[in-house]
Parts: C-alpha cells; structure tokens; sequence
C-alpha cells in the first residue's frame, strides 16, 4: 500500500507520541473485538479495518490555548486555491474508496459547535448532520476530484470526529486503565500500577518503531495479542503459564553448585516475588534496595575472582562460600534486611548476570 498525500512519504517520529497514543486505544479496541486489523503510517495516520470496512483516521491536534476546528478550519487550503491540501481533503485523497469506507478525524479538543455535530463516542455511531453543514462543507471542497465516481456528499455523509483527549496523558491514561485488566488477566493476579505503564510503555516504543519501517505493517488482533504478551513478559518476568521467562537459566546456573531442579524453581519463586517488591518500592526504600543489591553484586564479583585464581573451588563449595558471605553483610546480621530477602537478591543476581559458580553452566 502507498503513503497518504496527507503525509507526503513516511514520517519521521519527533512530535507524533500523541498519534501513537490514539494507536494504541485503536489496537486495544482491535483486542476486544472493534477491528479486524489496524495500520498505521499507511494510505492515512492509522487505518482499522473491519472485515472488508476500511475506517481512515487522522489525527489533528491543537496546542493553542482557545483554538479549535471548525468547518471551515478544516475544509481551509493549506495551499493557496487547492481544496485538496485542505485537512479533509487529503483525509478523502488518495485511497481506494469501497462502498463501506468511512473516515475519522481524531482531535484533542471539542470542535466548535458546526463541526461538533460529528462528533462520536469511541466505537459508536454518529447522530444525523444537518443538511446545511454537509452542503457548507461539499461547497467549500468544490472542484476536489475523488476516485470510483464518489463525491464529497458521499465521504461528509461517512464522516465522524472522535476526541480522543486533551493531552497525551490523558490519552496514556486511558491506554494505562485499559491495559491493567488485561495484564491482571494474564498474569492471574492484580499487576502493579508501575507494570501496566511499562507495558503501555513498550508498546507505544513498538509502534513507533514500526512507524518508521520503510512499509506499513498492517497488525491483527493475534499479532497485537503476542505483542502484548511480549511486553507482560519483559515487564514482570511472568508468562501466562505462570514461567518466568526471564529466569530460565537460573537452574543450569545453580544445578553447578548442586542445587537440585525443585530448590531452583523455589528459588525463582523468591525472586519473581522480590523483583514485584522492588518494583513496587518508592523514595529511601527503592534507594536501600539498590544499596543492598549492590552489596551482593560486590560479593558475588569478588568470590568468582577468588574462584578463578584457584582460591575457591568452582561448583557448590563457590556457592556456598558466596551465600556464606552475603549473610554476613551488616544488612544482614543487623536483621536490617531478612535472610529471605538476601537469598532471594542473590538469585536474582544469579540469574541475571554471568555465572558465579562456574564458568560453563
């Protein structure tokens, strides 16, 4: 599919994190059943797709303080006598118009009262327009040529205008409410405020990226779908299953030091639920959790250089002079840090970092 006149070739990406926002509630509508598929950068700003119904969306915000569309706002040229550079005309330019295409223009603030009689509700029909602003607007495009004998009347009368928010945070905002019920889902338990917003996170980081692919990829609800899980995963280290993928290598790295398959799955347990309690730490206990964390990493570091000059046997007996020494940390003696929470940090470290026990696991 080609680019839209209204982009003149695919964009660069400074500026559009609001575009990428209304993506995003565009593929959580695709999630529960609105689209069969959605693009975006494609022949418009984002295109969702039901069945055969091609739905063409551009989003135009407004910064100026007091400013808003009207009919003749956006039926204005932007080049002097060519009603085609007009907003509406480039959202009515340039794409094969079937019997049941339909057009959205996305705005962040309430359009004045002649062009508010488009507006819609996310996902619902629009009420009746008045004849005299459909001839306001069909008079104003005069001389705009469209493909398959279609008019301006005809594109006006399949026309909405959605307000999709204020500020991008508002538009995030409504993202993050929608993701937290899916992720509690998949993860079988209520996520963490901070998760949901990481997830929501890389999925705009996803859009963006594909926005500047030098074609447009159309998503479907099950590629969508992945790209969710994905990013659950990456967040909080918990499949669907109840995995934690992040930490499948945490048994080949302690069954070296003879810890059996049953005590190493224990153990991912600890970490999965310590990386949530780090997650969900704020202010001067996130900064004492760094402090220890560091603490362990400076112990498990030193017993891996004794443990290759030939000071400290590879296998168990380095691994037990590790969980030995990190003990014995003040943390831990002064009972400032439990000796769960210091053998859960040391599984974590384990299981992020280069093997401590042995060279080859």
């Amino acid at each position: 599919m080609s680019s839209a006149p209204a982009d003149g070739g695919r964009r660069s990406r400074r500026g559009f994190a609001y575009q990428d926002a209304v993506t995003l509630l565009d593929c959580l509508d695709m999630h529960e059943g609105m689209w069969t598929q959605v693009s975006w950068e494609d022949l418009e700003d984002i295109v969702c797709v039901d069945g055969d119904a091609p739905v063409y969306r551009q989003v135009k915000t407004i910064e100026e303080a007091g400013k808003r569309h009207s009919v003749a706002g956006v039926c204005l040229p932007r080049l002097k006598k060519n009603p085609e550079s007009s907003y509406l005309g480039k959202l009515f330019l340039g794409k094969p118009l079937s019997d049941n295409a339909r057009f959205t223009f996305i705005v962040n603030e309430s359009p004045h009262a002649d062009f508010h009689v488009f507006v819609t509700e996310r996902g619902k029909p629009r009420g009746p327009i008045p004849p005299e602003t459909r001839e306001n607007i069909v008079k104003r495009l005069r001389g705009v040529v469209l493909p398959n004998e279609r008019d301006i009347g005809w594109c006006v009368d399949r026309l909405e205008v959605l307000v999709a928010g204020r500020t991008i945070d508002e538009v995030e905002d409504r993202a993050i409410r929608r993701l937290s019920p899916i992720v509690g889902s998949h993860l079988g338990q209520a996520p963490l405020s901070t998760e949901v917003e990481d997830i929501m996170v890389r999925l705009l980081v996803r859009i963006a990226r594909d926005a500047m692919a030098p074609q447009p990829r159309a998503v479907s609800a099950m590629d969508f779908r992945d790209m969710i899980l994905l990013a659950i995963t990456q967040s909080t280290g918990r499949r669907q299953d109840g995995t934690t993928a992040p930490l499948t290598k945490l048994a080949d790295k302690l069954a070296v030091a003879g810890v059996s398959a049953e005590e190493a799955e224990a153990q991912k347990e600890k970490v999965f639920r310590y990386r949530r309690a780090q997650r969900a730490s704020v202010g001067p206990v996130s900064e004492q959790m760094d402090v220890f964390a560091d603490e362990v990493f400076a112990v498990c570091t030193r017993v891996m250089a004794e443990r290759r000059a030939g000071r400290i046997q590879a296998g168990s007996e380095a691994y037990f002079e590790t969980l030995s020494r990190v003990e014995n940390l003040p943390a831990v003696s002064s009972g400032a840090v439990t000796l769960a929470r210091a053998h859960a940090v040391l599984a974590d470290i384990t299981a992020r970092c280069q093997n401590r026990y042995a060279d080859a696991s």
